[in-house]
């Protein structure tokens, strides 16, 4: 797979998820402020759990991203001396 697809995909990823994770966190701390009792407790801690497993995917998803995006920088100044230095040659 190409990094910039790859990147362009995580990147998705983590702004779809984040958006999801911070309507549910809203949810949830509106819930525990005003003693809603929005969900039963059971499904309270799964909702919880699934909170926490977004918030992870969503940090791994960013490091990926973030580590391709720093190959891509890498790749590219490497290019960019490259050129510079043929450019002195000539």
């Amino acid at each position: 797979m190409d990094r910039r697809r790859i990147e362009h995909i995580t990147a998705a990823l983590a702004v779809s998820l984040l958006f999801i994770m911070t309507i549910g966190a809203i949810l949830a701390i509106a819930n525990t402020m005003f003693n809603w009792d929005i969900f039963p407790p059971n499904v309270e801690k799964v909702l919880w759990f699934l909170l926490a497993s977004l918030l992870a995917i969503i940090v791994s998803s960013v490091l990926v991203n973030v580590m391709i995006n720093l190959s891509i920088i890498a790749l590219n100044s490497e290019r960019l001396l490259n050129h510079k230095k043929d450019s002195y040659e000539e």
